[in-house]
């Protein structure tokens, strides 16, 4: 009975740690698709936010919705002020993650995106972003324990 007591010992003590590690890689699977929703809403709320700040005089004076000149200053800043939230994962600061983004407003419609491709048909304003984010455990899988995310957000002003 003792010698069945120790083969179960051992299998133990070899088995757990393998268990941990699939844990740990599991959890941060896990942690690494919330940052991506986390990295994705920060452009989704920035184009939303530029995309709403309209211009009232154009609006006033032809009865069309158009974007403000700063737009994409505005959809910039709000995405740097977005990834705050997860900026202990960020490679880079925030400001330098949101300066890196391609930003670019289509004020006048029907526009065609040269990166994307999407043709818009209200003002839009839309971000395509590469987020590098660090990932610690993924390093002791011998992954890359630095991830980029890409994301690309639009938003039309209506």
């Amino acid at each position: 009975m003792s010698g069945q007591q120790g083969s179960a010992a051992i299998t133990v003590i070899v088995l757990m740690p393998l268990l941990i590690g699939i844990l740990a890689g599991v959890i941060e699977l896990g942690a690494l698709r919330v940052l991506a929703a986390r990295v994705s809403a920060a452009a989704d709320l920035a184009t939303l936010a530029a995309a709403d700040d309209q211009d009232a005089d154009a609006l006033l004076t032809t009865g069309k919705i158009r974007l403000p000149a700063n737009a994409v200053p505005v959809a910039r800043q709000f995405f740097a002020a977005n990834l705050e939230q997860v900026a202990p994962h960020l490679v880079r600061t925030p400001d330098a993650a949101a300066a890196e983004a391609d930003v670019a407003a289509f004020p006048d419609v029907p526009a065609i995106d040269p990166l994307t491709g999407w043709r818009y048909d209200q003002p839009t304003v839309r971000i395509a972003a590469s987020v590098p984010v660090r990932i610690p455990v993924f390093g002791a899988f011998l992954l890359p324990s630095v991830v980029t995310i890409n994301v690309r957000a639009a938003s039309a002003a209506r």
